[in-house]
């Protein structure tokens, strides 16, 4: 058995580049000797190492921490390592839980939005609901995904645009009122109880319907909407909110976008 081995050996052995050799001695974790021909030469020794570098690298340990702890290494530096691993991995867990209760709230939105009934209007009582928003003056619905994504971007610990969390956006009252539908006061998030929130949305009675499709039709929904409020003797107290419950992000077939209109309603 040979007692020194080629840079290339070991970087076979361990699937690796040798470029990552190269660091690793760069970074002081390896020390490998040179040969009489000034090539580098790796001992057993430095075998064992790496096998600690592979696992601790794993662990998304910086390389510093990586040093520190190849220079003390002892039984009690490795049960203090131990110690670390074991909260880490509970960290990753703990994300991985929260991955896989995200995955199952966007099913359960996708299961029940691609059969809700359309066109129909029809009065909720909603609870305040607190929520993240973007304002701009004037807000063209060609925007509103770069605005999501923008809005996304200053709240990404908590919010993503692919999730469990319903997005949305406000039509502009005042445009409104001038018959024009394609115009927007703000996009928005709306955040679980108990987190991070700029405002709520208010508790009440909420007029409401869903259609299918594109965006290009708005202003027939919204008059379909209307026309119901009135049918049902209530009157608009708000600005009208789309929510995306099925979109762009959940399929590329425009005709099975949901969107939810929703206008809080009194009277």
């Amino acid at each position: 058995m040979k007692d020194l081995y080629k840079i290339h050996e070991i970087a076979r052995l361990f699937r690796l580049h040798p470029d990552t050799l190269r660091y690793y001695e760069e970074k002081g974790l390896l020390h490998p000797v040179r040969g009489e021909s000034g090539y580098r030469m790796y001992t057993i020794q430095d075998v064992c190492t790496l096998n600690v570098i592979r696992a601790l690298r794993e662990l998304d340990l910086p390389t510093e921490d990586i040093r520190a702890y190849l220079e003390r290494r002892s039984v009690e530096e490795t049960l203090s390592l131990l110690d670390r691993q074991e909260a880490l991995l509970e960290e990753k867990l703990a994300a991985l839980r929260a991955a896989r209760l995200e995955a199952e709230q966007r099913r359960d939105r996708l299961e029940r939005y691609r059969a809700v009934p359309e066109g129909q209007v029809s009065v909720t009582e909603e609870e305040a609901r607190p929520y993240v928003f973007l304002r701009e003056n004037v807000i063209l619905e060609k925007e509103i995904d770069f605005l999501l994504k923008k809005l996304e971007g200053k709240h990404q610990d908590y919010i993503k645009v692919i999730g469990a969390q319903t997005m949305g956006a406000v039509l502009d009252g005042d445009r409104l009122r001038q018959g024009i539908c394609s115009c927007f006061s703000c996009v928005f998030f709306l955040t679980p109880p108990g987190g991070p929130r700029d405002a709520l949305l208010p508790a009440g009675r909420y007029a409401g319907l869903f259609y299918r499709g594109g965006y290009d039709r708005l202003d027939r929904h919204l008059e379909t909407l209307f026309r119901g409020i009135r049918d049902l003797g209530l009157t608009p107290a708000a600005p009208p909110l789309e929510l995306y419950r099925i979109d762009v992000h959940d399929t590329r077939h425009e005709a099975e976008y949901v969107t939810e209109l929703q206008v809080l309603v009194k009277g």
